[in-house]
């Protein structure tokens, strides 16, 4: 498998990896290298993408851009099962380890997908099955006793990042900016063109939270959705962090 360029000596290394475990994980588990240097075009090696449609040159995702603003990665080498989602909707059960040259700096991310839904599917199944056997009279008769038993507990995500942050496998640039707008304006339960000035600010501020504007060409998009312009939304963005430094600390 081939990267895209230009990729450091340091992740280059970890392209062949890639290929590696999507040949054994299999086809239901996608395996993406993607580089911190360009978020807008993060992924740099994928394997089984059909799983979220992303190719090589596709941007990062929300929870790397949230965990690369945010510094989290200087707890943690690495998450585990936490939800992931395609644009889509699919759930996926999502695994990233924080791919590190050898100073210890972060260079990008080695994130796995798996889609669950067949074992999902199964175990409706099997439910449905029990629950026909319950009114058969034919249940295993041990079954109760086997249900009072303790049963091991799913594994929890292990991270450090905000338990609402759920990662969303999007195709290109412009997708992680409109899915962006369009759920935060929905939370605030308006839509973009008819904010007034307190609304714009408050889209703008979690915009800018969720590591959005680390994508190129976010501004653009943002100030369409709007109806301003491109140097009112960096006025804005300029009043926002500002504010978030403190006066103490923005000279």
């Amino acid at each position: 498998m081939k990267a895209s360029k230009p990729v450091s000596s340091s992740l280059q290394l970890f392209v062949p990896l890639v290929d590696f475990l999507g040949k054994i994980l299999g086809p239901k588990t996608e395996v993406v290298l993607q580089n911190v240097k360009d978020f807008s075009h993060s992924v740099v090696a994928i394997a089984n993408g059909n799983l979220s449609g992303r190719t090589i040159g596709s941007p990062a995702t929300d929870l790397v851009r949230h965990i690369w603003q945010n510094h989290e990665y200087d707890q943690h080498n690495y998450l585990t099962h936490y939800a992931g989602y395609t644009i889509q909707g699919h759930p996926v059960v999502s695994s990233t380890l924080f791919v590190r040259n050898s100073r210890g700096r972060v260079i990008g991310f080695l994130c796995i997908n798996f889609d669950n839904s067949a074992f999902r599917q199964a175990s409706q199944e099997l439910r449905r099955a029990s629950a026909y056997l319950d009114a058969l009279g034919l249940a295993d008769p041990t079954a109760e006793m086997k249900d009072n038993e303790a049963t091991p507990e799913e594994p929890e995500a292990e991270t450090g990042t905000d338990q609402s942050v759920h990662e969303v496998l999007s195709v290109n640039a412009d997708e992680v900016v409109t899915h962006n707008i369009a759920k935060f304006a929905t939370e605030l339960g308006i839509s973009p063109a008819r904010m007034n000035l307190q609304e714009r600010m408050q889209l703008i501020t979690r915009l800018d939270g969720s590591g959005v504007f680390l994508v190129k060409g976010s501004v653009d998009t943002v100030a369409r959705a709007l109806g301003i312009s491109s140097p009112s939304v960096y006025r804005y963005l300029h009043t926002i962090r500002n504010a978030a430094v403190g006066p103490d600390q923005s000279t």
